[in-house]
């Protein structure tokens, strides 16, 4: 039982250190989309990766230093549960920052007559239930926005935005229905990286065009 949970960490660890590596190269290229274009929403959907990308670098760096502790100590003290809460509430409060900043950026506009890139681009281990459905209710907004956006643009751009943000609240949904099932638990991560990529094929095609 013990192998299978320090497998699990680092499985757990693996995913949402590659989710933070992406995440900083989608913020990377809608900073360089923003400075072609002057969307403002694009410098918010390029903040809301970075911030996401903290949350995910702070919880592995985090869940890394606790269990290096709990090593050393051998046991769970005081200071290791003030920790563990620090690490937990720091870890939701930047995704759901990161969602908000989503939401802002995936906002409905008046139509312009810009290139349908632009427009396409100014769319749209330590779990706190409580913390994740009010992750998840944020993230419901993104998605319908999303799913508003790619309803009157029809493009393959809008359609990447809806994926992608439809992996990160799957990741979620399954991230509560988890529960000790190591299968589920590993699936909400895989759903996250899927969504990290959508957002990196959609950004890097719209740098090539």
């Amino acid at each position: 039982m013990q192998e299978q949970i320090v497998t699990l960490i680092r499985l757990d660890l693996l995913f949402e250190t590659i989710g933070g590596i992406i995440a900083l190269m989608v913020a990377y290229y809608a900073t360089k989309a923003f400075n072609l274009t002057g969307q403002k929403r694009l410098s918010d959907l390029s903040t809301g990766f970075l911030v996401l990308a903290a949350g995910l670098f702070s919880h592995v760096g985090g869940t890394w230093y606790f269990f290096v502790r709990l090593g050393v100590e051998g046991e769970l003290t005081p200071d290791l549960t003030r920790l563990i809460v620090l690490i937990t509430v720091v870890y939701h409060l930047l995704r759901m920052m990161a969602y908000i900043l989503f939401v802002v950026s995936t906002r409905r506009s008046m139509p312009t007559k810009q290139h349908e890139m632009v427009v396409l681009l100014a769319l749209p281990v330590l779990i706190d239930i409580n913390l994740e459905i009010l992750t998840i209710i944020i993230l419901l907004v993104v998605v319908l926005q999303a799913f508003m956006n790619y309803a009157v643009i029809r493009s393959r751009y809008a359609l990447y935005v809806l994926t992608g943000f439809s992996m990160f609240l799957l990741s979620h949904l399954f991230l509560i229905l988890a529960g000790d099932n190591v299968g589920t638990y590993l699936l909400s991560q895989a759903f996250q990286l899927l969504g990290f990529i959508a957002f990196l094929v959609m950004l890097y095609k719209a740098g090539r065009e």
